[in-house]
């Protein structure tokens, strides 16, 4: 294909809504409600921050890839979508083209590339300033806006595995 299929970038932008605000509703009241009345959270130790975001990173892409690709396959299969290729030119579609086809082989890349990359980016931008604690409520809060631009972003190419245009060459892996 030569370019998106009209529609396909207004079903991307409504993925991307819906995924980013119900992870961050979802992520920051469960922590709210185990962290609430508890002590600061630290770098290391029984209340790690730190533990905490590489865990979160590897869970939340990982369930997401789980729930997002057969649910969009499902309605692909069922003739309610149309296979998505936003072209040769988008550095995203190009990533997705590489994942495997297997549902839990991405969803398994997912978690990794969020507990890989996502959460030592985040915990490098707590070392630079300087953070040692946070208050729960804080934390919470942080938490959720974070699980919900994680979700957000990795919900496209969750998508584009699911609904890219079926190649013969293609292995399944």
């Amino acid at each position: 294909m030569s370019g998106p299929i009209p529609g396909s970038r207004d079903h991307l932008r409504h993925e991307v809504l819906v995924g980013g605000i119900s992870n961050a509703v979802f992520n920051g009241l469960i922590a709210w409600l185990l962290l609430k009345s508890g002590p600061a959270l630290r770098w290391g130790g029984e209340h790690s921050f730190a533990v905490d975001l590489l865990a979160t990173g590897l869970l939340l892409p990982f369930i997401v890839a789980l729930i997002v690709i057969p649910l969009q396959r499902g309605k692909l299969n069922k003739g309610k979508l149309q296979p998505i290729d936003l072209g040769p030119s988008s550095p995203i579609q190009s990533v997705a083209n590489r994942l495997p086809a297997r549902t839990l082989n991405s969803a398994v890349l997912f978690g990794l590339f969020g507990m890989c990359v996502m959460a030592p980016i985040t915990l490098l931008g707590f070392y630079l300033a300087g953070i040692e604690q946070v208050a729960p409520v804080s934390y919470a809060i942080f938490k959720g806006i974070w699980a919900g631009l994680m979700a957000a972003v990795l919900v496209v190419p969750m998508v584009l595995v699911a609904l890219r245009v079926p190649q013969p060459d293609r292995k399944t892996l």
